[in-house]
């Protein structure tokens, strides 16, 4: 297997490299992505912390500074721990002053990774949980699973137990505290004895340090199941005490002051923000066996913010405010109100995009908030909570001219008449001929929202008059929970309708044809392309798919993927399996079929998406096809889910993409 997978990564590699527009993409992409660029900054007691890469530089480094407008001061630098570049910086978590900074490594894309922690002004590292032995929290959800001690003592943080198999270290989590300077193996199990194989928790600790409040996730059922519980620790007799249990939805939840706040889609798919004094929750005995709906029903639960006409995306409180950002007509809305829900003011964002972090300590006097477009890179922006006035702090510089480019959101119908959003960018004053080289990209699941998001790697091709189209399709967030539902399960056709209507719209409305129409899907988004490419391959010229599930017979075998049940369905389950075959690429290819070129991209070292769905589909689509459409696999070693984040490998492996649909579309 290995010695063929070298051997089409070569084929492939010497079709791409020959090709003559790829080296001057590549020379386009350098300085496209190789200009300095700066990640969300996150302020902890007097310090902010942010990303930084340099120009030149293969990675970012993680930066603090001691004010807002000092000097960056670097902590820790990815590009001196390895000369190949294959240990990463994966997430970060300060304590609640800034002295102290919890953070893990990835080894060549790998989610099994060893967690640290930092002295921040020393940059001593004062312990270690590694992870070979005692893998941490995937990395699916990093989100709040290492959660510190106010007094900077310890920190709560997932992993599984020790003696894990390999095999199952996506499952299995529980619930530790680690004190800083004693050895791992004795922390103490605090959450998670009676979890079930597929649940995971996550932490949160109220700012004096009395509450430890966990979010229970399972999503390995037909539906998303959720619970939540919240641990008095001045009074721990009363363990901890069920808040919402074993419920249909998903919530997140916060702890600011004296309540205890939870967004939950609960009988709200568009999502609503819910609040209970933590006294009388933690108040409750354990005993009680009071279920969530009763919980709702009591006077003590108050709804602060009620389920509106769009979806609730992002939430935080901050002092005496609680920002919200909604998503309205597939774009952000930030929206301020106080602690019981009152509206007070809309912050008018600089345009149509998409806010990629709000960031405030819980007393604090501002909010950071990132904010990008398709045509504005990434830039961070600071709230004065007296005025509620914001500034620019800090933005990204891409060397291109957004002027050049317009951005179109249009509709179209699907093919049961759902009306379906699209963006589409391009040069302004393009001519509707038909012979614009077009690509669209989508994902359709998940409920993962493609939002207006700046991404330099598509300029080449919008430079050379190509049409980028995003499909907002079924199966994402972008108009909450039903949106989402509509494209999973046994109702995942939607999303391959969705695409297919894409691309007919477009060339019904004169933007492009079929010899001129390209798709491009990554991980779930390439299970999209590959379905359609199987489905309707007369209306495509050229697909690109990296990282894609491809067999829905045994998707589930494989690494953490018992994960998207909720999404996919179980080929355990005679049901489910019945419309995963209808659908699944693998089976329903055809044994002679008339291939748009394909090139599909598998990265070694992906433990998210076995790279065995790229490696069979690649060989189905070989011996099926029958057209003179080349089929191309192209590997990448050392390398995760999304591929190496190093900044030339991310410009080989665009170089590469673009270089495909150029030769492929007719921009050669």
């Amino acid at each position: 297997m290995r010695a063929w997978v070298r051997e089409q990564h070569e084929h492939t590699m010497a079709q791409l490299s020959a090709l003559p527009a790829r080296a001057d993409i590549h020379r386009r992409l350098t300085d496209l992505l190789r200009t300095p660029s700066s990640g969300n900054t996150v302020k902890a007691g007097r310090r902010y912390f942010f990303r930084q890469r340099g120009e030149g530089e293969e990675l970012p480094s993680l930066y603090c500074r001691d004010t807002l407008h000092s000097a960056p001061r670097r902590l820790l630098d990815p590009n001196e721990l390895d000369p190949d570049g294959t240990i990463t910086l994966a997430d970060t978590h300060p304590s609640g002053d800034g002295s102290l900074l919890a953070y893990r490594l990835s080894m060549s894309g790998s989610s099994c990774m060893s967690l640290y922690v930092m002295a921040v002004e020393s940059r001593e590292v004062l312990d270690t949980i590694p992870g070979e032995v005692n893998p941490v929290a995937h990395t699916w959800h990093t989100r709040n699973c290492v959660a510190w001690l106010p007094d900077n003592s310890g920190f709560f943080y997932t992993r599984c137990p020790d003696g894990t198999a390999a095999a199952e270290t996506r499952f299995h989590h529980k619930l530790y505290f680690h004190r800083l300077g004693e050895n791992w193996r004795d922390d103490p199990l605090i959450f998670g004895e009676a979890l079930r194989r597929e649940q995971t928790p996550y932490p949160t600790v109220s700012s004096d340090g009395r509450y430890l409040a966990v979010v229970v996730q399972d999503v390995s059922g037909a539906a998303p199941r959720s619970e939540v519980y919240v641990l008095d620790r001045e009074a721990a007799q009363l363990g901890f005490v069920p808040i919402v249990h074993d419920t249909e939805e998903f919530v997140h939840a916060a702890i600011h002051r004296d309540r205890l706040y939870i967004r939950t889609n609960h009988d709200a798919p568009l999502g609503k923000l819910i609040s209970v004094p933590l006294t009388n929750a933690a108040g409750v005995p354990t005993s009680s066996g009071m279920e969530a709906r009763e919980m709702r029903a009591s006077p003590e639960f108050a709804t602060v913010i009620p389920e509106g006409r769009h979806p609730l995306r992002a939430w935080t409180l901050v002092a005496n405010y609680l920002f919200v950002e909604t998503i309205e007509e597939v774009s952000s809305r930030l929206r301020v109100y106080d602690l019981v829900g009152n509206f007070i003011k809309q912050i008018e964002l600089p345009g149509i995009g998409s806010i990629d972090a709000l960031s405030a300590e819980p007393e604090s006097g501002e909010l950071l908030f990132s904010f990008s477009s398709f045509l504005t890179p990434r830039a961070v922006y600071r709230v004065n909570l007296e005025t509620l006035t914001y500034e620019l702090h800090q933005q990204d510089e891409v060397r291109f001219d957004p002027k050049d480019f317009a951005v179109e959101q249009v509709w179209f119908e699907s093919r049961d008449q759902t009306r379906i959003p699209m963006f589409l960018i391009h040069q302004k004053a393009i001519e509707r001929d038909g012979n614009n080289p077009t690509v669209i990209h989508g994902y359709g699941g998940f409920g993962v929202s493609l939002l207006p998001k700046f991404a330099a790697h598509v300029i080449p091709f919008l430079e050379r008059g190509g049409i980028y189209a995003i499909v907002n399709a079924r199966g994402g967030g972008e108009f909450g929970e039903e949106w989402h539902r509509a494209g999973t399960r046994e109702k995942k056709q939607n999303v391959f309708d969705d695409f297919i209507a894409a691309g007919e719209w477009l060339i019904s409305e004169g933007y492009t044809r079929s010899s001129k129409l390209g798709c491009f899907g990554w991980s779930n988004g390439g299970l999209s392309v590959n379905a359609v490419a199987v489905q309707r391959p007369d209306l495509w010229k050229a697909v690109v798919a990296g990282a894609p599930v491809t067999d829905m017979a045994r998707f589930h075998m494989a690494h953490g993927a018992r994960h998207w049940i909720a999404d996919y369905g179980s080929p355990e389950d005679a049901r489910d399996l019945s419309f995963l075959m209808q659908y699944s690429p693998y089976h329903t290819l055809p044994e002679e079929i008339e291939a748009p070129a394909i090139l599909t991209i598998a990265p070694g070292n992906d433990d998210r998406v076995a790279p065995w769905h790229s490696y069979k589909m690649h060989a189905a689509w070989l011996t099926a096809n029958v057209s003179h459409n080349p089929i191309l696999l192209r590997g990448e070693d050392q390398a995760g889910h999304r591929g190496s984040p190093r900044a030339s490998r991310a410009i080989n492996r665009y170089a590469d993409i673009w270089a495909f649909f150029f030769w492929q579309l007719g921009l050669d």
